[in-house]
């Protein structure tokens, strides 16, 4: 499955900001579960992402994994290795857990050097992690 993706905009069709029925109706039916103990919203398990949602239900972030390949501005960023996905996001800095983009809103979850997913979030979603 290929994913094109606009940073703080759009991943694939879903758009940040669209209602959580918007959301399921471009991408099927999903299981609902609280992914963190501190969630205050459940988050939308679709088997190849899972999709967060604001005190709303508006969508804020995408979660992506398992056998999608993620372009961004026409360049594999996932998965991949750190030095192809730095070249694509020249603002990536690594951390304990992977690589983080605040201005673009994604981060990489590969603690181990391996990738397993990236998230992209709405404009200012890693702020407050600053």
């Amino acid at each position: 499955m290929r994913i094109n993706v606009i940073p703080t905009s759009k991943v694939g069709e879903v758009e940040f900001g669209m209602s959580r029925e918007e959301v399921r109706t471009l991408l099927g039916e999903a299981t609902e579960f609280y992914k963190f103990e501190d969630d205050s919203n459940t988050t939308d398990d679709f088997g190849f992402c899972h999709v967060f949602y604001d005190q709303d239900n508006k969508c804020e972030a995408i979660e992506i994994f398992s056998e999608a390949e993620v372009f961004c501005n026409d360049t594999l960023i996932f998965p991949t290795d750190f030095i192809t996905a730095k070249k694509a996001i020249s603002d990536f800095v690594e951390d304990d857990e992977g690589l983080i983009s605040y201005s673009q809103s994604i981060g990489i979850y590969a603690p181990d050097g391996d990738m397993e997913s990236i998230l992209f979030g709405k404009t200012g979603y890693y702020d407050e992690e600053e």
